[in-house]
């Protein structure tokens, strides 16, 4: 039976799923179904058994259909808690038989996305830019990135971040994405290449994974700073697909569960894409798990014209925790999708963070997914600092602690709140 994916797949495509970086003029989106492949989400209920005994009858079906059509079959398999799946090609036959299965819960196409147009919102630096801490146990950063300063201050405009020196100590960050320089400076060697869906494949070249995990645990750009970076890449080139960034996601849960982290860890999922059950049904399995994925609201569509959340995965995941973004006056940013699925908004307009042209430099980038790491970075924050085990209490405890009432202009639906660390309270 098979359990690991063939990753010879298209080079695929990004779970209908786009990193949701910059302002959608520099990444252009296209949300292509592939053609025969498909995700099988199978029903709640499903115990091991039955999961097995599905799977190799999907065998059987498969192989009979090889001398109407040459297709691979299962690809891959999913297998966290309650959420049992598997990716894979298949003729309409095959396919139809599958969906009318009593086992099987959806099923959905694979989609592939491309991403087009520049890497970086702004100028690259050569340099670093460190900040000066003071020696006590609630210091301040001066001369911090607007982000930093904007989570720790109840107004917008600060150029210092006041925060509690545990800074994260001893937790994780999964960072499913582009991959991360692991040898960046910023993360003073504590990040690591933990999997990635390209065998061999862990360098970071488009510089997103990077510069989103500089914003969670930097030295100088994060929000927890002491905290372990994971690397967990889905995004190879410009292209990968929904199946790809799910077996990301399966084994950063699967890691976490195994290791016994999930009272210190979180998944940052800056991307997004078109409605996916399987999406939801992963988050509520990782949220059950005891693991909380924080999540990019996405930046629209590809004419920068702002989305219902409600229509995008991960971000519409009943337990997902979703991020908007707001600009460093704090007004929501041109490219924010909004609504009640949103949570909380946070500093997504031109963030300062690591960058990939040498283990010094900076990038400068602007969207959703530079927004979410702040609250990645906080949801590790605040487990570290008020011991918070479950993702019910983090989630409960970054939305009681926001600042209030203090965004600008049309929300269309999202919450008026700014994500805060409390540190000055």
């Amino acid at each position: 039976m098979p359990s690991l994916r063939n990753v010879s797949l298209l080079l695929g495509a990004i779970l209908p799923a786009v990193l949701a970086a910059p302002f959608a003029a520099h990444y252009k989106l296209q949300d292509d179904v592939i053609p025969g492949k498909y995700i099988v989400t199978l029903k709640k209920d499903s115990d091991v058994t039955t999961v097995e005994s599905h799977l190799h009858w999907v065998e059987d079906v498969h192989r009979r259909s090889l001398s109407k059509r040459s297709t691979v079959g299962i690809q891959s398999t999913y297998n966290v808690t309650n959420w049992h799946g598997y990716f894979g090609e298949f003729d309409e036959d095959t396919i139809k038989e599958i969906e009318a299965s009593p086992e099987v819960a959806f099923v959905e196409p694979d989609h592939k996305i491309r991403l087009q147009g520049d890497e970086e919102d702004g100028k690259v630096y050569l340099w670093e830019q460190p900040g000066q801490l003071s020696k006590r146990a609630l210091t301040t950063q001066k001369s911090a990135p607007w982000g930093l300063g904007a989570i720790s201050h109840r107004e917008p405009g600060s150029d210092s971040y006041t925060y509690d020196t545990s800074a994260g100590a001893k937790s994780f960050a999964y960072v499913v994405d582009s991959g991360v320089l692991v040898n960046h400076s910023e993360f003073q060697g504590r990040a690591i290449a933990g999997h990635s869906v390209f065998p061999g494949a862990h360098v970071d070249t488009l510089g997103h994974g990077t510069h989103v995990a500089g914003t969670i645990a930097g030295k100088t750009y994060g929000v927890a700073k002491k905290a372990q970076i994971i690397s967990v890449k889905v995004f190879q080139g410009r292209e990968s697909s929904t199946s790809s960034i799910l077996e990301g996601f399966n084994w950063a849960v699967n890691d976490i569960i195994s290791k016994k982290r999930a009272a210190r860890s979180v998944i940052n999922l800056s991307l997004g894409g078109p409605a996916s059950h399987a999406w939801t049904a992963a988050i509520e399995s990782a949220y059950k798990s005891g693991i909380l994925a924080v999540v990019a609201a996405g930046n629209g569509d590809d004419d920068e014209n702002p989305l219902p959340a409600s229509g995008q995965s991960p971000a519409n995941a009943p337990n997902a925790f979703t991020v908007g973004a707001i600009t460093s006056d704090w007004n929501p940013t041109s490219f924010t999708n909004y609504g009640p699925e949103v949570d909380i908004m946070a500093p997504g307009g031109r963030i300062e963070s690591a960058g990939i042209s040498s283990p010094n430099a900076v990038a400068i980038k602007s969207g959703t997914s530079m927004a979410c790491p702040h609250v990645a970075g906080l949801a590790l924050y605040l487990q570290v600092k008020e011991n918070l085990s479950t993702p019910d209490a983090v989630s409960k405890r970054i939305k009681a602690l926001g600042t209030s009432g203090k965004i600008s202009g049309n929300l269309n639906g999202s919450p008026n709140l700014v994500a805060f660390n409390g540190a000055r309270e």
